[in-house]
């Protein structure tokens, strides 16, 4: 797997986040219309475009819901068309990656012994997913790194001291980190800013499609495969952690890690909870299929969530 992990990323980032903090409704960062998959010099994340086209959004098995914050289930059969192309991550965002852009880890991520195939792939746990990201932690990364790439950020919210819109995550104050937080209003208000080609978090049509190989006719059960240990970390072969992306087969789009692994962001609401994609590292492979969905509360920090990004195509 390519990835940028030089601190260049980090550095502009911040020295953006510094020089805006006092212009509270600013929109830093310029257009670009390049394409983000060309160059891994020119950009943090690895994408791939997924042109336009129209597929079955999921399948109709009825609900199984699971303990704990998450229920997963498989919506009935609707028919969508995503009329615009998009680029979507090809693995999910890494540790290293956030790192990279943040300056700093996160303390509760798994320190579990490299398996078979990681020590074969060299071992290297920081190519993990990035865990213990909340809804609200990935779209402030989701700004930096588009401020990092020269890119116009996509979340706009409200400033913590004047309520003026603002892209710039300085300004937003503390993420909530619970259901009583006061702040979750505005962070829960955050939109899309007009004309923006930043990094973004997939919407659930967006992430099911391209899950599904988009225009590639993949019609299997999980993402890439109808055997779940092709393609999938799961309860049965993770060793019981977040294994390193883009060590099992990619599917038709050679996109990695879509079913299992982790849980991933949406940007779509179900009721009060955010949608989660995917499948988990901990749970069965009934979870990974292409079409299970899940939801949970936008603060929650769990060993089992991360995310990847998504971009619009011109």
């Amino acid at each position: 797997m390519k990835r940028k992990t030089t601190r260049t990323a980090m550095i502009t980032a911040a020295a953006l986040v510094l020089a805006l903090a006092a212009a509270c409704g600013d929109t830093p960062g310029s257009s670009s219309t390049g394409d983000p998959s060309g160059s891994p010099e020119a950009v943090v994340m690895l994408m791939q475009r997924v042109e336009p086209g129209s597929f079955m959004l999921g399948e109709n098995l009825g609900t199984t819901p699971t303990d704990g914050p998450l229920n997963w289930d498989a919506p009935p059969l609707t028919p969508v068309t995503l009329t615009q192309g998009f680029y979507m991550g090809r693995y999910p965002v890494t540790r290293q990656q956030w790192i990279d852009v943040m300056g700093e880890g996160i303390p509760g991520w798994s320190t579990a012994l490299p398996n078979a195939q990681e020590s074969a792939a060299g071992g290297d746990i920081n190519r993990r997913p990035a865990t213990h990201m909340s809804w609200y932690d990935a779209i402030v990364f989701a700004n930096l790194l588009s401020m990092a790439n020269g890119l116009a950020p996509a979340y706009e919210i409200e400033c913590a001291d004047n309520g003026e819109l603002t892209t710039n995550p300085a300004r937003w104050g503390t993420v909530p980190t619970n259901s009583g937080d006061p702040s979750r209003p505005r962070w829960d208000n955050a939109q899309i800013a007009v004309g923006s080609d930043g990094y973004r978090l997939p919407t659930n049509e967006q992430w099911e499609f391209a899950a599904k190989g988009g225009n590639t006719a993949d019609s299997y059960t999980f993402s890439g495969s109808d055997i779940v240990g092709d393609v999938a970390w799961t309860v049965a072969n993770s060793g019981n952690s977040p294994r390193m992306v883009g060590l099992l087969d990619a599917n038709g789009l050679e996109i990695h890690d879509m079913s299992g692994n982790v849980w991933e962001w949406a940007q779509d609401w179900q009721g009060d909870l955010r949608v989660v994609r995917g499948g988990v590292w901990n749970l069965a492979m009934f979870s990974a299929r292409s079409v299970s969905r899940g939801a949970s509360y936008p603060y929650i920090r769990g060993n089992y969530t991360g995310f990847r990004l998504a971009r619009p195509a011109h």
